[in-house]
Formats: C-alpha cells, structure tokens, sequence
C-alpha cells in the first residue's frame, strides 16, 4: 500500500513543482524518488543498484543531445537556414494552414522508424525560422508535430506494439493489423487538428510577412546584423553544409548506427570544414555548451526517477490501488478507465512498466469478463501513447524541447488537452466501430 500511495505522492508533487515553475525537473528527478525508496525500507545499495540501471537507459539520449545540440547550433551560425527560410517564405507565401500541412507530412514520414528524435530533427528545425517570419507560435508547431508523432508510433516496429507484442505473445505485424484503422483515422484527425490550429494562430497574427526583415534561422535566435556574428557566417560552404545535412539523415535511415555517433561525426566535420582554426572551433563548442549541460544534466537525472520507478514494483501497487479503488461495477470497464487516464499516467510512466507491469494486471481483471486481451491492449496502448510526447521521464521530450526552444512546463500546458483529446477521440472511434469491446 505504501509503495502505490508514494508512487502517487511523487507524480502529484511532480507535476505540480513542474507546472508551477518552482522547482527545475533535475532537482525534482532525483529528490523525490530516492526519498521515497528509502521510505519505503529500500536499503541504500538497493537505491543505487536502481538508480545505475534507471541512467543506463537515458545515457544514450544525453549523449544524444550534445551532439545535436551543437551541430544544429553551427548550421544556424554558419547561416546555413537563411537561404532554406527565404526559399520557404515563397512557396508557404503566407498561407499558415499550408504550413501546418507540411507539418503533418513531415512528420508522417519522418515517423515512418517509429524514432521520435529523428521526427523532431526533420521536422523542426528546418521549420522553426518560417514559423518565426510568418508570426506562427512554435508550441503550435510542436502541438501537430507530436500529434502526428502519437499516431505513427503505433508502427509494428515502435516501442508501444513491440512491447504489446511480447506481452500478448503475438506477432507485432499481426497486432498492427487491428491498429491501421485507427492509424488512418488519426491521421485524418491530425489534418483537422492542424487546420483548427491554423486558424487560432491566424487570430493571432500570423501569416503577415515583412519581407524586409532580417531572416532567422535556428533555435528561434535572431542572426544580429553585427561583426561577430557576420564573423561566423559562411555563406561560400552553404552547399557542403547542405550536402552534410543530408549525408547525417541519410546515416540516421539507412544505417544502424548509433543517433549520437552520426551527429558526433557531422560535428567533426562540420567543425573542421567551416572552422579550420582550433581556437574558432573551441569558441563555438564553449558558446553551445550552456544549453548543452542543462539538458544532458536533466536527461541523466530523468534516468533516475525511471530506474526507481521500473524496479520498486511502485507502478504495480499503483495500478492495483487503482483498480481496488473502483467501484466493482467499473471492474467489466477497466481498460476503458485505464485507456481514459492513460494520458495522465503516461506522463509520469516510462513504456516499459506500462506494457510489461499495468497491461497484464489490466488483461487478467478484463478477462473475467469476457473482454479480449487484444482489445484491452489497443485500448491501454492509444491511450497511453497520446500524451507520451510530453512525459517528463522519457528522453525524447527533451530532444523536442531543445530544437524547438521551448520549456517543459509551456510544452505541456499548451499540448496536453488537446493530445489527450485526440487520443480520447480514436478510443472512441475504436468503441463505435467495434475494434474496442466494451
């Protein structure tokens, strides 16, 4: 009991330091969960046997950040997005739902490795500067980029039927069968989010382009029409730069290397090339280093709260709380309630407890009433999967975060309804159409 009420305590304490803005995510990452281990009899070399595996699993996406973090921070020096920006100022031509379209397709086809960061590479970045001259607001952007993102993940080689999978003893191509339907439906869904969007951010302004503005490119920063910063530009090496770019997405899809050795090794040239001198190349690895530290700081710290979670057995005795909680007449619907706060539970619930620790306890209650296994599983997967893009405990959010320029706190009170909602809405659709049983 004491294990499930300090799982609680710790999302709710969480979120709320979070959203209030009165704690940064590191310190609440490792505070919070250690306390509670330790409150609940764990013994000090337990703990750090749970925090060492917690961190294995994040390393690689830290790793990950310092590398993106600086090639993306050179291109945007080198004024690489300058001339992309003006190219797409002429084709968007103002037109803000054009933009949120492109968004969408992106999106679908960089999801198509079911890899999150890779979606958010593609897509934002090389976005972020037109949204900046159309007077688009990016959370809208990031909104119908994890829109997109949270109906492509359900890929028979993504992480929610993968795991599915292995829980249900089936073939994860079989299982993505009965999850195209509500692929194709979301998608859909996608495109309507994205028009509703455009039209909310035309009420804000956009669209209206002053072609005599400087460009902007990366980050959201401005390039100041000053000496030090004309210094960086690189206006003769724009095709190497361009021509690199594509050599790194291309090692990104067609190779199975490692994300963070790709950009380890687009860093390095791009650093050699542009930047022959030693002391330039120290200058702009010391100028992207702040942001860089910060986020790999978080992402290890994240690693933490997981290990903690994934190995006290806390998300099971929260999951059967939950269920002993509900009135017995709820017990027939279980994966409908479950599917309903999975958005919430998502949040703070790294993917591997929630298909390998909730989702058995789910199928065998739901199987006294005669609900399939399969069924509690798409319902428990579209629902858990719909706001998984601004979990706290999953290192991609922060991948999202550091290419967009936006805060964890912003991110999540802008996109959360509005992703829940549209898990909500494929739930629903599953129930009228009978793919869900209920």
């Amino acid at each position: 009991m004491l294990l499930g009420i300090s799982g609680f305590v710790i999302i709710a304490l969480l979120m709320y330091f979070l959203l209030k803005g009165k704690a940064i995510p590191m310190t609440l990452f490792v505070v919070l969960p250690i306390a509670a281990a330790f409150l609940n009899g764990f013994s000090l070399t337990e703990v750090a046997g749970f925090v060492r595996k917690g961190v294995s699993t994040t390393w690689s996406m830290a790793a990950l950040f310092v590398f993106v973090i600086t090639y993306f921070g050179i291109m945007t020096d080198v004024g690489m997005f300058d001339r992309l920006v003006q190219k797409l100022i002429k084709i968007a031509n103002g037109r803000v739902f054009a933009l949120f379209l492109v968004v969408v397709i992106i999106g679908t086809l960089g999801h198509l490795d079911g890899n999150s960061p890779t979606t958010y590479l593609i897509t934002i970045p090389a976005l972020m500067p037109l949204c900046k001259k159309l007077h688009i607001r990016i959370q809208s952007v990031m909104l119908v980029c994890c829109a997109v993102i949270t109906v492509m993940n359900l890929v028979p080689w993504g992480g929610v039927l993968n795991r599915q999978a292995v829980t249900l003893a089936m073939d994860s191509g079989v299982l993505w069968k009965a999850y195209q339907p509500f692929q194709i439906f979301g998608l859909f869904c996608c495109v309507v989010l994205a028009f509703i969007v455009s039209r909310v951010e035309i009420h804000h302004g956009a669209g209206k382009v002053d072609t005599t503005e400087v460009a902007e490119a990366g980050a959201g920063t401005p390039i100041v029409a000053d000496a030090e910063a004309q210094k960086l530009l690189r206006p003769k090496l724009l095709w190497f730069n361009v021509a690199l770019t594509v050599f790194v997405f291309t090692l990104l899809f067609m190779t199975s290397l490692p994300n963070y050795v790709v950009f380890m090794i687009g860093d390095v040239f791009a650093l050699i090339v542009n930047y022959p001198n030693v002391k330039d190349q120290e200058g702009r690895l010391a100028a992207h280093a702040p942001k860089v530290i910060s986020l790999v700081a978080t992402v290890l710290c994240a690693g933490v709260l997981v290990g903690i979670f994934n190995n006290t057995g806390m998300i099971t005795a929260m999951a059967k709380m939950i269920i002993g909680i509900l009135p017995a007449s709820l017990n027939r619907y279980l994966h409908l309630v479950f599917a309903f706060l999975g958005g919430f539970i998502a949040l703070a619930v790294s993917p591997d407890p929630l298909y390998y620790g909730i989702l058995p306890v789910l199928i065998e209650v739901c199987k006294n009433y005669g609900i399939p296994a399969q069924s509690v599983a798409i319902a428990f997967g579209i629902g858990a999967d719909s706001c998984f893009t601004l979990a706290p405990v999953i290192a991609s959010t922060y991948l999202g975060l550091a290419v967009s320029g936006l805060e964890l706190k912003d991110h999540m009170k802008f996109c959360f309804f509005p992703l829940w909602g549209l898990g909500l809405v494929m739930i629903a659709y599953g129930c009228v159409s009978g793919a869900i049983v209920m």
